[in-house]
């Protein structure tokens, strides 16, 4: 279970190392959302963020085929 703990003059959550492993947050920024039933902690994703450096122009083209149903 987490804990609340005071650091210096201010407070802080001490999440279990288990619980920081199985979310995937080790060693990440994370992003905070004040919920009326609590606190939400997720990964903090930089949208976009270098994905023009990685994919080629070719891989944004789709290809539809239409077919009438008979």
């Amino acid at each position: 279970m987490a804990k609340i703990i005071k650091i210096g003059n201010s407070q802080g959550i001490r999440i279990p190392k288990p619980i920081i492993a199985l979310a995937n947050l080790e060693n990440i920024e994370l992003d905070f959302v004040v919920l009326d039933s609590g606190l939400l902690i997720t990964p903090d994703k930089k949208a976009r963020v270098g994905w023009t450096n990685n994919v080629k122009q070719d891989q944004l083209t789709a290809n539809w085929e239409w077919r009438k149903n008979q």
